[in-house]
């Protein structure tokens, strides 16, 4: 949990070059992008795809066996499929900075548990519980309104 005092606001700014921005370090350099198709039920993908970018030092911290997204089935169908190291990966993306976390879950997510996308900076403060109650309920409202007149 991140108490208020220990906000650093300069190190929690969302990221404005996103193409060329490493999520773990966040320099802005050349960049492995790696892309995460969404897979089925058994998954932490489940329905929910997006990707991440990682310079060279950053990507030599990881296994790049994880990159290669070996799908693994279970020995039934009620067992559902995975990435073989989806855990690690997420794992590691629970370890990098907010902004880096935001693109991973918010900008560059679809499906799954994105059920409405934030503004950068307001997904980075509702991380941090500092985003104004008013206008997380906005997100909320105007979500259920897109929805509403869809049906």
């Amino acid at each position: 949990m991140i108490i208020k005092e220990d906000i650093n606001m300069d190190k929690n700014k969302a990221i404005q070059n996103p193409e060329n921005t490493c999520f773990n370090c966040l320099k802005e350099t050349i960049v492995h992008k790696i892309k995460i198709p969404a897979l089925g039920w058994g998954s932490q993908f489940d329905s929910f795809s997006t990707r991440i970018h990682l310079c060279d030092d950053c990507y030599k911290l990881t296994n790049s066996n994880w990159w290669k997204l070996k799908i693994i089935k279970g020995k039934d169908n009620l067992s559902g499929v995975w990435y073989e190291y989806e855990d690690e990966i997420l794992n590691f993306v629970e370890q990098m900075p907010l902004p880096g976390q935001e693109l991973f879950y918010n900008r560059y997510a679809t499906g799954g548990f994105t059920i409405f996308h934030m503004e950068a900076q307001d997904w980075i403060d509702y991380q941090l519980g500092i985003l104004p109650h008013e206008k997380y309920k906005e997100y909320v409202f105007t979500y259920f309104k897109k929805n509403k007149e869809s049906d």
